[in-house]
């Protein structure tokens, strides 16, 4: 449970108008102030461990002399490292949608699976999202009705719901006296800074993955002075919010390619390999969609709702787990088997959740640039993968929110930098990577074969001798010693039928 003790580090009062946000009132607190108390979190061995639970007050739109204050969490843990003090080490989760630890703090193994060995190296402080989860308000949306996956598709309908839930909810919060421009993720790399500030920081060390890759790099742009070094992964640039058809076809094929060459495989697979099998699925079901029963429910695959499955439905390409059963969806559809398939579009269809008003206006205002943007529906990898940024086109169109090419452009960083993307990332795709590695002029690229979106966790688990460089890098900034590759072991692939 909480310690009673909490630090006060904002003692003048701001007054909050009658109407503010549709949810609890934060605490009335000076903009920039903090807010600290500790925490008691249990570990394995029947111990505990003290966290510090912080909030910090800060303006929505900092440009703004009279904007409203909204609450951004974070929680920072101690180092037990005793020797000289290194730069605290700044956790960016993706997204945009982490929620925060929450109550997964008070699980036994919480802090010995996610911090302790960073912990023995440095402070570790975790970021909240502005607009999202624990940090306040939490700018959540209602999504719209679906129509119902038993009549073809139809992308123009899909499309207008999707809108007007966007209009609804940006309605919704503009009513609420929010400001929603101050939702991007400039004013997030700032509340970074803030937060190092408040606690006494000069310079941090920055580990982000996925959106919190892109965050990171914003901080680095914008802040370059107070970041010591960065670890990066599964990397989302300036102008790589919207993933590229090609790139993520790109991944499946390395997947296909391993899965094909595997002797447990080799006899399922179908001729002309797994990606050409797929196309002629979808081939098949946009010529004749195929009507599933499932019980009282009935589903229609046609050919955009065979290319949502593009990335598995038992699973999902975005994990090694998931990976894993990918080679057998395929093979099931190839052989006709399509009920699995049709299991997993109804359930997405009516459990799709939608996201938060923040995660539209920070991705949205990182955006696209025009030249991405004609590369992008060009693409003739849509026809396999589906319109990837079609999403964004339909919504970001609401939400008008869009920060600009220049922060889209020029981005390069001499900040020591540690790059690690896997092969097989279908998440943030591993070309997003080689884009981007000339843009950090010291830096090590570390490549991780048959790596997935968590892939720098997947290649400390596999190499020792990474591992221990990381580490040292954490610590020192030391590249020397960073390998250029690791070769993660072959997958143990599902069997088809088994």
């Amino acid at each position: 449970m909480p310690h009673a003790r909490t630090e006060s580090l904002a003692v003048l009062i701001l007054a909050f108008g009658p109407a503010t946000f549709a949810q609890e009132q934060p605490p009335a607190f000076e903009a920039g102030g903090i807010v600290l108390e500790e925490l008691t979190i249990p570990l394995r061995d029947g111990g505990e461990v003290i966290v510090d639970r912080g909030v910090l007050y800060t303006p929505i739109v900092r440009a703004n002399p009279d904007s409203a204050t909204i609450e951004v969490e974070f929680h920072r843990f101690r180092t037990t490292h005793e020797g000289e003090a290194r730069p605290p080490i700044f956790r960016l989760h993706g997204g945009p949608g982490w929620p925060g630890p929450g109550g997964a703090l008070q699980k036994p193994g919480y802090y010995e699976d996610n911090v302790q060995e960073l912990a023995q190296v440095a402070d570790v402080v975790l970021v909240g999202q502005r607009g999202i989860g624990s940090s306040k308000p939490n700018t959540v949306c209602r999504g719209p009705k679906w129509a119902a996956v038993d009549a073809p598709t139809d992308q123009a309908k899909s499309d207008a719901l999707l809108a007007k839930a966007c209009e609804q909810c940006k309605a919704h919060w503009e009513e609420q006296g929010l400001d929603l421009a101050g939702l991007n993720v400039i004013e997030a790399a700032a509340d970074v800074v803030e937060i190092a500030t408040a606690l006494g920081y000069p310079k941090i060390t920055i580990m982000g993955g996925s959106f919190g890759s892109h965050w990171g790099m914003t901080i680095m742009r914008y802040h370059e002075d107070r970041v010591a070094r960065a670890i990066l992964s599964g990397m989302e640039g300036p102008d790589q919010t919207y993933d590229m058809p090609s790139f993520v076809l790109n991944s499946l094929k390395r997947i296909a390619a391993a899965a094909e060459a595997s002797d447990e495989l080799y006899p399922y697979i179908p001729e002309g390999g797994l990606i050409q099998a797929f196309e002629q699925v979808i081939a098949i079901v946009a010529e004749d969609p195929v009507l599933v029963t499932l019980g009282k429910l009935e589903v229609l695959l046609d050919a955009p709702r065979m290319r949502d499955l593009a990335l598995g439905y038992t699973g999902r390409t975005s994990s090694r787990r998931g990976a894993r059963t990918w080679p057998a969806d395929i093979i099931a559809l190839a052989a006709g088997d399509y009920r699995e398939a049709a299991k997993a579009t109804a359930q997405r269809n009516y459990s799709f959740g939608f996201p938060t008003a923040s995660f539209f206006m920070l991705d949205c205002g990182s955006g696209i640039s025009a030249e991405r943007l004609a590369q992008l529906l060009a693409d003739p990898a849509a026809e396999i993968v589906g319109p990837l940024g079609g999403f964004y086109e339909t919504t970001c169109a609401v939400w008008d929110s869009d920060v600009g090419d220049d922060f889209r452009t020029d981005f390069e960083t001499d900040i020591p930098t540690v790059i690690v993307h896997g092969t097989w990332d279908t998440s943030t795709p591993f070309e997003n990577a080689v884009e981007l590695a000339p843009c950090f002029t010291r830096s090590k690229f570390v490549v991780v074969e048959g790596g997935s979106h968590g892939a720098l966790g997947e290649a400390r688990r596999a190499s020792e001798s990474f591992h221990a460089a990381l580490m040292k890098f954490v610590a020192t900034g030391d590249l020397e010693g960073l390998p250029e590759l690791v070769e993660l072991p072959p997958l143990d692939w599902a069997i088809p039928g088994e």
